[in-house]
């Protein structure tokens, strides 16, 4: 009777991406509690100087909301240069190298919110837009399960650096269109209330 086969070793991990996900993790807590402490800041009362206070706080959140999908629309801009100059090294790590439409579509839709936050409007379609990419991105198993699961093990470093920078946008821009919308439902309350 011959002894059993040891269990197979586990798969090692790489410290390197343990590092990443440990800095994507922060990051996303960072402005998760920028986002609340923003929020908790703004004084919900009827008084005229606790009004002005709120009406800037959810200026704030509109400009951070606004530039994160600007610079979400640069980031992708550099990533369609970077998948037209250099096709052939990164085919083999992104499907849309030769017909890069997917980051032409993301590149003008964040370019278009954002400078509409920024001039002063567009809360409600900021946050659908953000609340969308935030949601989609995370489900949709050609974004990020692949990029955890196969980029950060292969990819160049570039890329993998890119990447990150979407994912930072990306999540300023959820979560400061979430707390710029609802300062402005509280506000439009106050507005009503105040009749």
């Amino acid at each position: 009777m011959g002894k059993p086969a040891p269990p197979p070793a586990p798969e090692k991990t790489d410290g390197g991406v343990v590092v990443a996900l440990c800095l994507l993790v922060a990051s996303l807590c960072a402005v998760m509690f920028s986002a609340i402490v923003l929020y908790a800041s703004a004084d919900i009362a009827l008084t005229k100087a606790q009004k002005e206070k709120t009406v800037r706080a959810r200026r704030i959140a509109r400009l951070l909301s606004g530039w994160a999908n600007v610079g979400n629309a640069v980031t992708h801009a550099y990533l369609i240069l970077m998948l037209m100059t250099d096709t052939g090294r990164y085919k083999v790590f992104f499907d849309d190298a030769d017909n890069p439409v997917g980051p032409i579509g993301l590149l003008v839709v964040n370019a278009l919110i954002g400078l509409k936050s920024l001039k002063g409007g567009g809360i409600q379609l900021s946050f659908c837009w953000n609340t969308f990419v935030a949601f989609a991105g995370s489900l949709i198993p050609i974004v990020w399960p692949k990029f955890i699961d196969v980029g950060m093990a292969t990819w160049p470093y570039l890329a993998i650096f890119i990447w990150l920078l979407i994912y930072a946008f990306e999540s300023t821009a959820f979560f400061f269109s979430a707390v710029a919308f609802a300062l402005d439902i509280r506000l439009r309350d106050l507005d009503g209330s105040s009749r």
